[in-house]
């Protein structure tokens, strides 16, 4: 019988973020952000939409949502045709009215991908018309406590780290690329037997339970790569390739394996259905965002308004990061003192991105 599984989650100015959580370590999390209404399409998500312009040559058909940052991909069949959900192929033409099902959110710098559901609308205001059920729990959610908000700080960031420790030592290297996801395996203390193949097996099993876990964690897709420690027998090749397909029984997303390489290597592919979490937080430079730190130091502030009674506090943040608040992109201000009241002051200060200094007075 499998573990029975919690569910962390904590609606915080800007954002609600939820982790499911298995034996105490989180397996998988969700963010939703409120600068992204009206900007990006999320996954499950229905949408009255207008075809805007049909690309034969890059097989897609792309569709005005409503959103600013965003138009939907609809795949075009070589017939020229898309298929109509669990029905006929149909010819669509530009500025036709359609409704559409969000099946893949944006991603490495690609629109989000959608599914054909209903022709014949007006397409006259494109706007989204329903949500996926697990999206609508998200609006439901409270502000979390103290303790359950600092365990999903440590999670965010520790499915952001480039490294990841694994039980019984050894790490993970995990690095997103635009082509794939490259996953190195490395002993580095591990403790083992005298046994130089048995050590590489256990290491590599261990690996192999670990990365399946970062994976759906971090929310990573499309081809993946995991250059695991080489082996020589192969009864011990079988098994590890035996143990990566059990360690990713139960993923939500459609997973299909390769094989273990003579180099090493074990190639699979999942299917790309949110945005990667390092994507939704990180610049391109690899930085946190202006946004992600903001809403870090709105955090900060409740935080240490909560812990120091009635007393003022003053929070001090990198000059970008004040920018972005400034431009209002949320109501925050209105939030934040509903929650804690008039007794915060915000200023900037050179420094790096994600320095936030919040204390009281």
């Amino acid at each position: 019988m499998s573990e029975p599984l919690e569910t962390w989650i904590d609606a915080s100015i800007g954002e609600t973020r939820e982790a499911l959580v298995r034996n105490g370590r989180p397996i998988a999390l969700r963010i939703a952000r409120a600068s992204d209404e009206g900007r990006r399409a999320r996954w499950g998500e229905l949408y009255v939409a207008r075809v805007r312009e049909i690309d034969r040559r890059r097989r897609g058909v792309f569709l005005d949502l409503g959103l600013r940052d965003e138009h939907g991909f609809l795949p075009l069949g070589e017939d020229g045709r898309v298929r109509r959900a669990g029905k006929e192929r149909v010819a669509l033409t530009e500025g036709a009215g359609v409704v559409v099902h969000v099946t893949r959110e944006a991603a490495r710098a690609k629109n989000p991908v959608v599914e054909l559901q209903e022709i014949g609308h007006d397409g006259e205001q494109p706007h989204r018309i329903g949500r996926h059920d697990v999206d609508d729990e998200l609006l439901l959610a409270k502000p979390a406590d103290a303790s359950l908000r600092a365990k999903l700080d440590a999670a965010i960031e520790d499915a952001l780290a480039r490294i990841a420790p694994l039980p019984g030592g050894g790490v993970l290297s995990i690095e997103p690329t635009s082509a794939l996801v490259a996953i190195d395996v490395d002993a580095g203390g591990r403790q083992g037997s005298g046994d130089p193949e048995r050590f590489a097996l256990d290491l590599n099993i261990a690996a192999a339970q670990e990365a399946a876990r970062q994976i759906r964690l971090r929310n990573l897709g499309g081809l993946i790569a995991i250059d695991f420690v080489s082996m020589r027998a192969k009864s011990h090749q079988k098994q590890l390739e035996e143990a990566v397909r059990a360690a990713f029984t139960g993923d939500p997303w459609s997973v299909q394996f390769g094989a273990l390489s003579r180099f090493g290597v074990f190639d699979l592919a999942r299917a790309q259905l949110r945005r990667p979490l390092h994507e939704q937080l990180r610049d391109d430079d690899g930085r946190l965002s202006a946004e992600t730190v903001a809403l870090m130091a709105l955090r900060a502030i409740e935080r240490e308004a909560r812990a120091q009674g009635g007393r003022q506090i003053a929070c001090t943040v990198a000059p970008d990061v004040k920018a972005w608040l400034d431009a209002a992109e949320i109501d925050w201000r209105a939030q934040l003192s509903n929650r804690i009241g008039m007794r915060w002051t915000l200023d900037a200060a050179p420094g790096q991105r994600d320095r936030i200094d919040a204390r009281a007075l």
